[in-house]
């Protein structure tokens, strides 16, 4: 953490204009004064003499105080985050909920402002009449499925729409009162009118989403041939299940910075500072397979891959199913096979779990090997606790055939597995190169105590 020699000559010279612009007093460059962050932060602060500005405006960089927000608001702000990912999990577990109730079909028509409920049994009976002239109806319900039925579908559906623009107000009203009373500033104010933005957009490919639902499912899955289940595209499901977590891991990361301190004062000592760089460059292959696997989820979801080789660990009597073996012999002529057969959609998914599995239990053991501050060392070990738990519940799902309750929990925990991997990533942040050269360039200048040479 301790830059020496030319690095740390050019890296103070270039500090001092700075400083000398907060400060409005002269600032003499030392170049053989070297200083911690986390220690100038916790104890040379209050010694530095004559340059107060300096001192706290140091001390707010690295504390990472009021650039975000204004200063004190830290949690409450934070909070509010908090309190929005755990709605948008809420609303992601509906949505679970949603598909697997055989629900999501169900209201053949969207607007973005909603509606009410039918309050007639006329009206209940125009939207049951539209909703028997597609797929879902005719191939699996003609016949079968009375109007009080139908009206049980349907109030799910119209409760996980609510429930979203719900979160959406949640979301929207505190962002513009914080944003015009100048609480939450530029950046985050940029990055949160972003997410909003996503969450807007998510309405709209919910909707695009639904609607593929109404073709006859051959036209977005041929290579299964005809007379398929009605259901959504599955591509379409991965975008909706992709941007939810998008919007998610926003919202939480957003939160995590507000709430935890900053890098440079997290990191206390140059040995946990390198330590983190360590972890962190495993951390993220592992991050990729677990975002891998989550993504290879609507696949399996979305073809009823689960209800398929209820078997485990084998697949039937394979371990490797053949049709994944057809499959890669020609993956670009087969490339379609990776997201529609469901043999092979289901060996990825679970080949995909091993990996996650195995990469946390890896991270673990050597993050606990590392001197890591107690928040990163706490969150790579609960990762592989959380990996494995997620890979146990996909299991008793498959093997006890998709109840929806076991489908909805897989679901939920499989957020619960994006947060834990966005806590481990977030607690092994590191700092600017910029504010790790701050402090020493302040010590320079104490030690230094005279004027510059005059310009010129």
């Amino acid at each position: 953490v301790v830059a020496k020699g030319p690095v740390a000559t050019s890296l103070r010279q270039s500090a001092a204009p700075w400083l000398q612009r907060c400060s409005g007093a002269p600032v003499r460059v030392n170049s053989s004064v070297a200083l911690n962050p986390s220690a100038f932060v916790l104890g040379t602060a209050a010694a530095v003499d004559g340059s107060s500005a300096i001192s706290t405006r140091l001390v707010d960089v690295l504390l990472g105080r009021g650039q975000l927000v204004k200063e004190g608001y830290e949690k409450a702000v934070g909070y509010w985050l908090v309190g929005a990912s755990g709605l948008l999990y809420s609303m992601i577990g509906i949505g679970g909920y949603t598909r697997l109730s055989g629900s999501g079909l169900s209201m053949t028509d969207w607007r973005i402002e909603g509606r009410s409920l039918p309050r007639s049994e006329e009206l209940w009976k125009k939207e049951f009449e539209d909703y028997k002239r597609f797929p879902e109806y005719q191939r699996l319900h003609n016949g079968s499925m009375e109007l009080t039925d139908f009206k049980r579908i349907y109030f799910v559906e119209w409760f996980h729409r609510m429930w979203g623009r719900g979160v959406g107000v949640y979301f929207a009203v505190p962002l513009v009162y914080l944003g015009a009373r100048r609480i939450v500033r530029g950046p985050l104010l940029l990055r949160l009118t972003g997410l909003l933005g996503l969450g807007i957009s998510q309405a709209f490919v919910g909707w695009w989403m639904v609607r593929s639902g109404f073709d006859p499912p051959e036209k977005h899955t041929p290579t299964l041939g005809p007379n398929q289940r009605p259901r959504v595209s599955p591509y379409r499901l991965a975008s909706h299940w992709t941007a939810a977590l998008t919007l998610y891991v926003g919202v939480v990361w957003n939160a995590l910075t507000l709430l935890r301190p900053s890098p440079a004062v997290a990191h206390g000592t140059a040995e946990a500072l390198a330590a983190a760089a360590k972890c962190r460059r495993l951390a993220l292959p592992v991050a990729a397979a677990v975002g891998i696997t989550l993504l290879s989820g609507p696949f399996v979801a979305g073809n009823d891959a689960g209800r398929a080789f209820n078997t485990w660990p084998k697949m039937n009597y394979d371990w490797v199913p053949p049709e994944w073996v057809r499959a890669v012999a020609n993956p670009v002529a087969n490339m379609r096979l990776f997201f529609e057969e469901t043999a092979v959609v289901q060996f990825n998914h679970r080949t995909l779990a091993y990996a996650s599995v195995f990469g946390a239990l890896g991270l673990s053991a050597y993050g606990a090997s590392l001197p890591l501050w107690s928040g990163a060392a706490a969150a790579v070990r609960l990762l592989p606790l959380a990996v494995g738990a997620q890979m146990c519940l996909g299991i008793a799902t498959l093997l006890l055939y998709v109840p929806i309750e076991l489908g909805v929990a897989h679901q939920a925990g499989g957020v619960l597995v994006l947060t834990s991997l966005v806590a481990v990533l977030h607690a092994l942040r590191l700092p600017a190169a910029g504010v790790l050269a701050l402090p020493a360039a302040a010590a320079a200048a104490v030690a230094a105590g005279a004027p510059p040479p005059p310009p010129g």
